[in-house]
């Protein structure tokens, strides 16, 4: 409509400005993204340069279950606890030593179990009765010497040595 308004005459309305596209939000995408890739890309070239480095070890290096145990065995036998009337420590030790075997030798978690927990444990994995047994009664023996203040004499003592030495004997070369 054009016509004299007012002695004017009207004129169309002027497009919207043509704003330019802002680039900074573009930009900041493009760089986390073309960073993740980067991270993801270094972190695969990484695993790539060492395949197995961790899981993979020599067997001369590491020594068997049974010989570890062997070890540490006749260092408490050596130690003077018994000698000196520490009965605490040696039980704790030995069944320190027999729960830190049968950890290694059948992957049972036997440091964080009960003795209960750890013979039902023991069941659950096949282990034969009388191995189970055993060491349950070692376990138990040694429980009560460290929890129930219970002093055994000095030949029953010594015979926890040999009663751990059995277990690890018996069990050594069965298939886990």
């Amino acid at each position: 409509m054009q016509g004299p308004v007012g002695g004017q005459n009207l004129r169309d309305i002027k497009p919207p400005l043509e704003m330019p596209q802002p680039l900074l939000p573009y930009f900041i995408s493009g760089t986390v993204i073309l960073g993740f890739v980067a991270a993801l890309l270094w972190h695969t070239l990484q695993k790539r340069r060492h395949p197995l480095s961790t899981a993979v070890t020599d067997e001369t290096e590491t020594p068997l279950a049974h010989e570890v145990a062997y070890e540490k065995l006749s260092a408490i036998e050596a130690s003077d606890w018994l000698t000196r009337g520490d009965l605490e420590t040696y039980h704790t030790q030995i069944a320190y030593v027999l729960r830190q075997y049968i950890n290694a030798r059948y992957q049972i978690p036997a440091l964080a179990l009960t003795t209960t927990g750890l013979r039902q444990a023991m069941l659950r994995a096949e282990i034969a009765a009388p191995h189970v047994e055993r060491t349950r009664q070692l376990l138990a023996s040694c429980d009560m010497v460290k929890f129930a203040t219970y002093q055994p004499e000095l030949t029953e003592a010594s015979a926890r040595i040999a009663d751990a030495r059995w277990i690890v004997d018996e069990t050594k070369s069965l298939v886990p």
